[in-house]
């Protein structure tokens, strides 16, 4: 896994990470504000050995009470002298009492016995601390008189006092480590959540499972639920430029130039086949070209529905040769109009129907009187006309979803499919991508309606036009100028 993808994985499993960092950091606190305080003093013992001013008898005592140091650190923890320090403490019981509270460092560099002690009570900790350290101090006399001549001397450098503050819990390593060990469950979490999801949600790993071109790409658009369809109000958005190459992209996949007809379809259902059947077939015929939508769907027919037509006269009364097919085709728009087929009456044999040789005749004769024809199908894993049209028509564009809708394998699965009845896939359309920040405008050049279009320069002219009168037909124009603010 790459850096990028590592980064991608973080993006879209972030609440799994704060999740897991949120509850690390509160089993951290919990489990400090558990725990009993206890309070830590020091007490420093300082050995020194008496002689004579030379400077070989000051070496020597030097390297005496050096090597004299480690001893007497290790007679600070033996019991007769853990013992007398609690008598002298005001603790009682056996010397083992005390014995793990009490630790006894030495630095090799130095002469310095520092000794520690732990308790629960600041003060505690200070007396207990204070009693070894004069408890060390008498052992050592008398142990080295009995030896002879006591050369060594011990001497409190360093009392000890109550701790203001407890030395454990300490609630900021506490804190830090529960966030480090939150952080790092999460990542392990979020990793193992993706390693395990199979549902589809980047490119790499749509390429990864079909060899198939991408032709367009269309971001997520909170407004797309509301007015899903094209219009003047929306057509300088992300989505709708995201058509326009699409439609650029199109260009290129006919190499011969004739008419193509071109059967969008999907997966599984809700993965926006039929709105961008529709927006396609309005964007090619905003372009000029000769453009029928045919709503082949004849299970769950929409079409009419989004463009506000008649759907009882279409597609199945022109099978059954009900109807001509030029009275079943309306159109909608003035300028570059669009012609649509609806879906007629559903029948109750949508794949007999849609494979006989009457459908074969009809997308031929579709073909020489149009330039495009779109046919908006059924998804291709619930049943098989997605399959039967892509053998009829020249061509298929999948149409997946990248939020997680559909899994990996219902795509793989529908793509195969696809290709098994020799269907040509023409690419696939990405639809409900995240939309990155670089993209939310053209080269930094922000996507907004041309200043003809400004609904408020419109008003302001149209208001100039009524209160303005010519007091003479010969009088000359007059030429108003553009302000800062209009323009």
């Amino acid at each position: 896994m790459t850096l990028v993808q590592f980064l991608d994985v973080v993006r879209r499993r972030w609440l799994t990470i704060a999740i897991a960092v949120v509850v690390g950091v509160a089993t951290a606190y919990g489990a400090t504000q558990l725990q009993t305080p206890e309070y830590q003093s020091e007490a420093g013992v300082f050995v020194s050995v008496s002689g004579s001013d030379s400077i070989s008898d000051l070496s020597q005592g030097n390297n005496f009470s050096a090597a004299r140091v480690k001893s007497y650190a290790a007679l600070a923890t033996t019991p007769e002298v853990l013992r007398a320090a609690a008598t002298a403490a005001g603790l009682h019981g056996p010397a083992a009492a005390i014995g793990g509270t009490v630790g006894v460092t030495t630095d090799p560099d130095t002469v310095i016995i520092s000794i520690t002690a732990t308790a629960t009570d600041a003060n505690r900790a200070a007396a207990v601390a204070n009693a070894v350290a004069a408890e060390l101090i008498d052992k050592v006399a008398t142990v080295e008189r009995r030896t002879g001549s006591a050369i060594v001397h011990l001497s409190v450098i360093e009392k000890a006092m109550p701790a203001g503050s407890p030395f454990t819990p300490r609630v900021p390593v506490n804190i830090a480590l529960g966030l480090l060990g939150g952080l790092a469950i999460g990542l392990a979490g979020a990793l193992l959540r993706e390693v395990l999801d199979t549902r589809l949600r980047s490119t790499e790993v749509l390429h990864r499972l079909i060899d198939t071109s991408v032709l367009g790409e269309f971001p997520i658009d909170d407004s797309v639920r509301d007015h899903p369809l094209l219009d003047a109000t929306n057509r300088y958005t992300p989505r709708a430029e995201a058509f326009r190459q699409l439609r650029t992209q199109l260009t290129f996949t006919n190499l011969e130039g004739s008419s193509q007809s071109l059967v969008v379809t999907s997966a599984r259902p809700g993965e926006g086949k039929s709105t961008t059947a529709v927006n396609l077939a309005m964007t090619l015929a905003q372009n000029g070209g000769r453009v029928l939508l045919v709503d082949a769907d004849l299970r769950r027919p929409k079409i009419g529905d989004y463009l506000g037509l008649e759907s009882r006269v279409g597609l199945t009364t022109v099978l059954a040769r009900q109807v001509a097919l030029e009275d079943a085709i309306q159109t909608i728009g003035d300028t570059n109009p669009l012609a649509v087929l609806a879906s007629g009456r559903v029948p109750p044999n949508p794949s007999e129907l849609l494979g006989s040789q009457h459908m074969a005749e009809l997308v031929r004769e579709l073909e020489r009187r149009y330039d495009y024809v779109i046919v908006d199908a059924p998804p291709a894993l619930p049943v098989t006309d997605p399959a039967i049209l892509g053998a009829i028509c020249s061509g298929v564009l999948l149409v997946v979803s990248m939020n997680g809708h559909v899994r990996r394998a219902d795509v793989q699965a529908a793509h195969e499919r696809m290709q098994r009845i020799g269907a040509r896939v023409l690419g696939v359309v990405l639809n409900k991508t995240t939309l990155q920040r670089k993209e939310r405008s053209y080269y930094h050049y922000e996507a907004s309606a041309p200043l003809s279009e400004s609904p408020r320069r419109v008003g302001r002219v149209r208001a100039r036009r009524t209160s303005s009168t010519p007091s003479s037909s010969s009088a000359s124009p007059t030429t108003t100028p553009i302000s800062e603010e209009t323009r």
